[in-house]
């Protein structure tokens, strides 16, 4: 059940962080290995997280109780599922001068399934 909400949990993050990197370099010559150093720890993830969990939204979550239990969601006419957030991770990044695509995002959002290791 919850693979879609985490899916989308971490597109939603992924588009955030980007943002937070170009709010934060947008004016100065700060390289992103500077950015990860002097300008992202701990509290700023805690915070993207709270940010990017309070836009999860009833729909997403619908979508995937839906799947569970049917009876207990209510049906909607013209449900689509989830929002395409990838093209949105994509623009933010040739904003930032970066080449990026689809496929760059979407193995990025993969690699975050998995496991951690020192």
């Amino acid at each position: 059940m919850d693979q879609q909400v985490i899916s989308n949990f971490k597109k939603l993050f992924t588009k955030h962080l980007f943002k937070r990197y170009f709010e934060v370099t947008e004016n100065t010559n700060l390289t992103l290995r500077e950015f990860w150093k002097n300008h992202y720890n701990i509290v700023i993830c805690l915070k993207l997280i709270d940010i990017v969990w309070q836009g999860v939204t009833k729909r997403t979550l619908n979508s995937t109780w839906r799947r569970l239990w049917p009876e207990g969601v209510l049906k909607r006419e013209g449900f689509e599922g989830f929002e395409p957030i990838e093209e949105e991770i994509v623009s933010i990044g040739c904003s930032m001068g970066l080449e990026v695509d689809e496929a760059d995002v979407a193995n990025l959002i993969e690699e975050y399934a998995e496991e951690l290791t020192t």
